[in-house]
């Protein structure tokens, strides 16, 4: 890795990961806050008159535990929408901007390699994902223990979330593939990006109706299982291990893409 370059990077790439990063623990407060008696009976109503709208955002059981409420609310839908429109953002920025501009000639000027160079800014990217499910989950902590002491297992929520993590890591995999290989600066940018939404939609067209419901198999976003994660099922625990492993593979893949990619700058 070449440090000047990360922090370089870095200086750029957290300010949309801290915009981020407040939406998503705007969310999480006002979700966590919900849990209480009179407003599940409020939510319980609304999701019997609307249940396909609620079982497409990933909403269709309000769990009985916190930690099974915030996994249905949270979980299903907006702790993977935003996390990938900031993997969006942070792999254009790294890798198709420098291209589209021709600051990536004066990148490949210096006397490093492009693998080196490629896992510096790949390690950016990884970097503000970590930091992302860091204060998601000191937040998470912390507000479940202000509002309902006792009530939120941590160590099940640390695992829930670095499940979590896999699949954000496969999302910006993916991501990083498309933006390193595709020659072409539109389809870099969008092509991982459009992708990722395919999944995410299929994945919510599958909640809609039984008809549907085997959609969502078909996808790699089937192997998240949080609910499975939090009670401790092994193939819910394999399932996002192997999304992990999946995104360093692209990862990886993206690096070589690029390494051997014919510039014209």
């Amino acid at each position: 890795m070449i440090l000047p370059l990360f922090k370089h990077e870095l200086r750029f790439c957290l300010f949309p990961t801290f915009i981020i990063a407040a939406v998503v623990i705007l969310y999480t407060c006002v979700i966590i806050g919900m849990y209480d008696p009179e407003l599940g009976e409020s939510l319980a109503l609304m999701r019997d008159a609307m249940p396909e709208l609620f079982a497409a955002f990933g909403m269709a059981d309000q769990g009985t535990t916190l930690l099974e409420f915030m996994i249905n609310y949270l979980y299903g839908f907006l702790l993977v929408a935003l996390p990938l429109v900031l993997v969006a953002v942070l792999s254009s920025r790294l890798v198709a901007r420098h291209i589209e501009r021709g600051s990536i000639s004066y990148l490949l000027a210096q006397p490093v390699g492009r693998t080196r160079l490629m896992l510096s800014q790949a390690s950016v990217l990884v970097f503000c994902l970590v930091l992302l499910v860091a204060v998601l989950t000191a937040f998470e902590l912390a507000c479940a223990q202000a509002l309902f002491p006792g009530e939120l297992d941590a160590s099940d929520l640390v695992a829930v979330n670095a499940a979590t993590f896999c699949l954000w890591l496969f999302l910006s995999g993916m991501c990083w593939a498309g933006a390193c290989a595709l020659p072409n600066v539109s389809a870099a940018r969008w092509a991982g990006v459009a992708l990722c939404t395919l999944f995410v939609l299929a994945q919510m067209l599958s909640g809609v109706g039984d008809e549907l419901s085997w959609i969502g198999d078909v996808t790699p976003l089937a192997l998240f299982d949080p609910l499975g994660v939090a009670s401790g099922s092994m193939g819910a625990l394999a399932g996002a291990a192997a999304l992990g492993v999946s995104g360093a593979v692209l990862f990886a893949l993206g690096t070589i893409a690029f390494e051997r990619r014919d510039l014209s700058v």
